[in-house]
C-alpha cells in the first residue's frame, strides 16, 4: 500500500514538472493559484443553481448595485455599523451602504472576523433585514463549500454586537437573523411574526401558491384580531384574490428559483393609545420590472409597443432626466396601470387592487394616518405611496373605464410624475421588492369591506 503511494506521488511530481516545463516553452509562467481560481468559480457556479440567486446576481450586476468599495463609515478590520434606522423603506441610502460593506467584505474575504455592530441603531424594519440575512446566509453556504472542496479562505466568524435593545431583539429574534441563520426564536407578547417563506417558482404547483395565499391573509386577520378587528367576507376574498396576483406577479418577473415573504406586526397599548404596525415585504430577484419588459422574453407585444410610443412622448418632451427619471422608471410606472401585465394572460391586476386596498387600509381625507406608506423597489426605479396621490377612474371615448395611478395632478400618463414619488435612484435593486407599512388602530376597517 505504502509503495502504491509512494509511485503515485512520483508520476503526479514528473506531470507536475512536465507541464511546467510546457508553459516555459510557451512562454507563459506556471500560476499556483490558478487551480484554486477555478475551484472558486465551481463553488459558485453550483450553489448558484439550488440558492436564491441573491450572490449571483448581484455579481453580475455589481457595478450597478454596489459600487467596487467599501464606503467611508466602513472599517477595514470588518466592523461595520448598522445604520438607524435600518430600513429600505426610511433610510434606503445608509441602509445600502451598510450592504454594500457586508457585501464587499464577504465577496472579497478581506478579514478573519466581521462584527455586525448595532450600537447606533435602535429600529430594523424587515426589508433591510431580510436582504441582509440572504446575503449573509449564501455567503455561509458559499464558504462551507469552500472548506469542502478546499478552497482556502480567511474568514472565520460573523458576529453580531450591541444587539441587546429591546426593538433591535425583538426582530432578530422573531423574523431576522437569529431566526433565519441560527434557528433560535423567541417569543414577544407584543408581536406577531410571519417567518420567511420561500416559495419555488420552478414548482408550478397551484396547491402550493393557495398555501402562501391562506397563511398570508390569516397573518393579515391574526394581526387585526389583536385589535378587535376582523376583514369582512369580501374584504377576505380581495385580499386572497390581491395576495394571489402579487405572487404570480413576483413569479413571472424572477428569473431565479424563489421568491420570498415576510412579515411582523408589533402591537402598543398605552393609556391613551391603542394601536399597530404591520410590515410586510414581498421579494424576487432576477429580471428588474423593466427588464422584464424590454427584453426579448416579453410576450405581451402589445403592451410593450405601448411603452415605446410612450417612451417616445417623453423623449420629444424633453421629460427624461438622467439619473433622475429615465425609461426604466417611466416603464416601471406604467407597469402598475389597470390590465397591464408581461404575459399574454387576460387577468386582474394585482398592483392597482394592493395599492388600492392599502389605501382603504390607510385611510382617506382628513382620516388618513400619515404613516403608512407603501414602496416598490425594482432596479433603480423608486415608487412611493402615501395617499397624496390616490388611484384615478379614467374613462375612454368608448365609455369603458379603468383605473390609473399616474401621481400627477392631471392624472395623464403621459405627464410627468411628481420626482418625490416617483423617481431614479443610485441604488440598484437586483429584482423587485413590495414593501408596506400599515399602522392599524381603533378607528380601522369599521366601514372597509361591508358587503
Amino acid at each position: 500500500m505504502g509503495t502504491s503511494k509512494k509511485k503515485s506521488s512520483i508520476r503526479l511530481n514528473r506531470a507536475k514538472k512536465k507541464w511546467r516545463k510546457e508553459l516555459k516553452r510557451r512562454g507563459k509562467k506556471y500560476d499556483p493559484n490558478k487551480n484554486l481560481q477555478s475551484k472558486e468559480q465551481a463553488v459558485k457556479r453550483d450553489l448558484a443553481k439550488v440558492n436564491s440567486g441573491f450572490i449571483s446576481k448581484f455579481l453580475r450586476e455589481h457595478d450597478k448595485t454596489f459600487p467596487d468599495k467599501l464606503s467611508d463609515s466602513s472599517r477595514i478590520n470588518g466592523q461595520l455599523f448598522v445604520p438607524e434606522p435600518f430600513s429600505l423603506l426610511e433610510n434606503e441610502k445608509e441602509s445600502f451602504k451598510f450592504l454594500n460593506d457586508i457585501f464587499y467584505l464577504l465577496d472579497h474575504d478581506m478579514t478573519e472576523n466581521i462584527l455586525i455592530d448595532f450600537q447606533y441603531c435602535e429600529n430594523i424594519d424587515p426589508d433591510a433585514s431580510i436582504c441582509l440575512d440572504l446575503i449573509v446566509g449564501e455567503f455561509i453556504r458559499y464558504f462551507q463549500a469552500c472548506r469542502v472542496r478546499k478552497v482556502p479562505k480567511k474568514l472565520k466568524n460573523i458576529r453580531v454586537l450591541n444587539h441587546q435593545k429591546d426593538s433591535i431583539k425583538r426582530v432578530l429574534y422573531s423574523i431576522g437573523a437569529f431566526t433565519n441563520l441560527k434557528g433560535f426564536k423567541i417569543k414577544f407578547s407584543d408581536v406577531v411574526p410571519y417567518p420567511l417563506k420561500i416559495g419555488d417558482n420552478r414548482s408550478g404547483s397551484p396547491e402550493e401558491k393557495e398555501v402562501e395565499i391562506t397563511e398570508l391573509v390569516d397573518y393579515l386577520r391574526s394581526c387585526l384580531k389583536r385589535m378587535s378587528k376582523d376583514l369582512t367576507p369580501r374584504a377576505l376574498r380581495d385580499f386572497s384574490q390581491i395576495i394571489g396576483e402579487i405572487l404570480t406577479n413576483a413569479e413571472e418577473h424572477s428569473t431565479t428559483q424563489y421568491r420570498y415573504s415576510i412579515g411582523y406586526f408589533q402591537e402598543f397599548n398605552t393609556s391613551k393609545n391603542h394601536y399597530g404596525y404591520i410590515k410586510l415585504v414581498i421579494l424576487n430577484f432576477g429580471d428588474t420590472i423593466y427588464e422584464k419588459f424590454k427584453g426579448p422574453n416579453c410576450r405581451n407585444l402589445e403592451v410593450k409597443k405601448r411603452m415605446e410610443e410612450l417612451s417616445n412622448k417623453y423623449t420629444r418632451k424633453g421629460l427624461f432626466t438622467s439619473r433622475e427619471f429615465e425609461e426604466e422608471t417611466l416603464w416601471t410606472l406604467y407597469s402598475l396601470q389597470e390590465g397591464v401585465t408581461s404575459t399574454n394572460e387576460k387577468r386582474g391586476n394585482g398592483s392597482i387592487r394592493f395599492i388600492e386596498s392599502f389605501f382603504n387600509l390607510k385611510g382617506t381625507g382628513s382620516k388618513a394616518d400619515k404613516d403608512s406608506k407603501l414602496k416598490l423597489m425594482s432596479g433603480n426605479s423608486r415608487i412611493i405611496f402615501d395617499g397624496t396621490y390616490p388611484i384615478k377612474t379614467i374613462k375612454k371615448h368608448s365609455g369603458e373605464s379603468f383605473q390609473v395611478m399616474t401621481f400627477n395632478k392631471n392624472s395623464d400618463i403621459e405627464n410627468k410624475p411628481d420626482k418625490k414619488f416617483v423617481n431614479f435612484v443610485p441604488h440598484f435593486f437586483p429584482g423587485t421588492i413590495l414593501t408596506a407599512r400599515i399602522v392599524i388602530d381603533d378607528e380601522d376597517l369599521k366601514n372597509y369591506g361591508n358587503d
